[in-house]
């Protein structure tokens, strides 16, 4: 099951976005967060998918839900497919049961190699997911997460828990606001005092901010990760009659 699971995965990579995503339904077509390429609706950047063994996929995308609501993006693969590719299929239900055993798949802090995680289901989430315990870092969105007994797609990794994430990114807001600033008015600072140049301790303090807080948000880990329920894709590939 472990190694079907990474036939079916993919790593997305879109401007400096990376994340996962896996074949659905289809040779052709690939699932992933919309959050994960949300640089190619903003920015034109283009989206590629790589498999396992490093071959390069580019995709387009075909539609996407709201971000803040149900986070997916559907895309296509151009070109041709390798023929070791996997395809996953949905189970549709209302209801995921806690307990229920599962695999999760993908690439985590955007690293090359491909990891899957055995977990089972905590609890809902916000009537549109589930908790699972597992070891979801950044870079997992948009991997898949299959019941451990069929091998079906119930859902898709969208988002850890992370106390405090909001406060943190204002963090991070302002740390870089700060080191803006402080390069542009590097070396026109050069008040000492203690033979300390101020300019320069400024700049240095808002580097080392920034590095701080990315470095907190990239190593924490609760080891809670929350999916949205595969159901809302499967009904918008439906629409476009996919399925």
């Amino acid at each position: 099951m472990f190694e079907r699971l990474s036939n079916a995965t993919l790593k997305i990579n879109c401007g400096n976005s990376c994340g996962s995503g896996f074949h659905f339904i289809n040779e052709e077509l690939v699932i992933t967060n919309h959050h994960v390429i949300e640089n190619h609706l903003t920015n034109g950047d283009n989206v590629q998918a790589i498999t396992e063994a490093g071959i390069v996929l580019n995709l387009s995308l075909v539609t996407y839900s709201d971000k803040n609501k149900f986070d997916f993006a559907l895309l296509k693969i151009i070109g041709n497919i390798p023929n070791d590719r996997i395809i996953l299929r949905p189970k549709v239900t209302d209801h995921i049961i806690r307990g229920t055993e599962i695999c999760f798949s993908g690439y985590p802090h955007g690293i090359d190699d491909l990891l899957v995680h055995k977990a089972v289901v905590s609890g809902p989430f916000n009537e549109i997911g589930f908790y699972i315990d597992g070891s979801v870092n950044r870079g997992n969105s948009g991997g898949p997460i299959i019941d451990i007994i069929d091998g079906s797609v119930i859902g898709i990794i969208t988002n850890y828990r992370f106390l405090k994430d909001s406060e943190l990114n204002i963090l991070s807001n302002k740390a870089v606001q700060l080191q803006k600033q402080c390069k542009a008015i590097a070396g026109q600072i050069t008040v000492k005092f203690g033979g300390i140049n101020f300019g320069e301790f400024a700049k240095l303090m808002s580097e080392s901010l920034v590095l701080s807080n990315s470095a907190i948000q990239l190593n924490a880990n609760t080891g809670i990760g929350i999916g949205y329920n595969i159901n809302y894709v499967v009904e918008e590939c439906k629409k476009l009659g996919y399925c």
